[in-house]
């Protein structure tokens, strides 16, 4: 199972941080975690005195939050915030993203679960955000909410997505995946998406045909060994396409009612670039869904990633 002992919403009391706080209290309270807010102001802000005035946010205030919209997010229904070990912080600083980033790593954070945007960069979506800043850097997982997302992200999870690239860091977002989907009862898809090569006609190729089924019925085969080996149960759903790749997932999403996709901060591309540029970001930026961030360089949730990890130091 996952090992999660604390959970941190970063808030600026915007739509978007609403949004994203009932994924942090159900994982905070299905995992028996501590559950931390933290608010991130500044004198240079118009609304210094007001969130100033509003921290700590009352239990009631978090209900509403948590409620919304009027629909539990499982069937059992809504964490008993009473009962959750709420840990709730204010400090000043022109910086909230180098903020939100060490106090994960002086408290030792498991997962940071927080909106896409917040009162910045409501038109920017995800990219030059705080939220951007630190998927990039965190040292553990993200799970990121888009403000502006269609889809309530409070809704039961039913459905667990993970683009799989057969890296070694999305077989740890599988992993990953696989324990979220316990989490909630979801079912798992696992996708692989095929992208065709280009020759530039100084090449002098021509038109080179691309064996276009043999390759999707080769990886098709690929994902079911996977989801046996990595999953170990059945009604797993695996696809393999052609196309690029972030615009497929992002279809893929919407053709099929995915409620959360997990996905690695890299895979064969961008290793040194963490996020910014890789098929990962595009994903956050743009999925109507929440979006769970799996670094397999960094912290993980996994015990299986932390053996092997520890393994391939020795």
């Amino acid at each position: 199972m996952l090992s999660i002992r604390r959970v941190l919403f970063p808030t600026d009391f915007s739509d978007g941080a609403k949004r994203a706080f009932p994924q942090a209290a159900y994982l905070a309270d299905w995992h028996d975690a501590d559950l931390h807010i933290l608010n991130v102001t500044g004198r240079h802000r118009h609304d210094f005195e007001e969130a100033k005035t509003n921290f700590p946010i009352p239990t009631d205030r978090l209900t509403d939050w948590l409620r919304r919209p009027h629909k539990s997010m499982t069937s059992a229904g809504w964490p008993d915030l009473e009962a959750l070990p709420i840990t709730q912080e204010q400090v000043e600083s022109a910086e909230p993203a180098e903020r939100i980033l060490a106090y994960a790593e002086d408290e030792a954070v498991d997962l940071i679960v927080m909106g896409t945007h917040g009162r910045r960069g409501v038109d920017r979506m995800l990219f030059g955000s705080v939220t951007e800043e630190v998927v990039r850097k965190a040292p553990c997982p993200t799970l990121t909410v888009r403000a502006d997302a269609d889809v309530a992200p409070d809704q039961s999870v039913r459905r667990v997505l993970a683009p799989v690239d057969f890296s070694d860091a999305s077989r740890s977002a599988v992993r990953h995946a696989k324990e979220i989907a316990l989490t909630y009862g979801a079912e798992i898809d696992l996708l692989h998406v095929v992208e065709e090569p280009f020759y530039p006609p100084a090449y002098g190729l021509g038109e080179m045909g691309f064996p276009t089924d043999k390759v999707i019925g080769s990886v098709e085969e690929e994902l079911a060994d996977l989801a046996r080996s990595e999953i170990g149960y059945e009604h797993v759903m695996i696809e393999a396409r052609t196309g690029e790749p972030s615009r497929e997932i992002l279809d893929y999403i919407d053709a099929n009612e995915v409620d959360l996709t997990v996905i690695a901060s890299h895979g064969r591309t961008g290793l040194d670039r963490m996020l910014i540029g890789s098929v990962a970001e595009r994903v956050v930026r743009q999925s109507p869904t929440p979006v769970f961030v799996a670094k397999p360089d960094r912290a993980s949730l996994v015990s299986s990633d932390t053996a092997e990890a520890a393994a391939a130091r020795d």
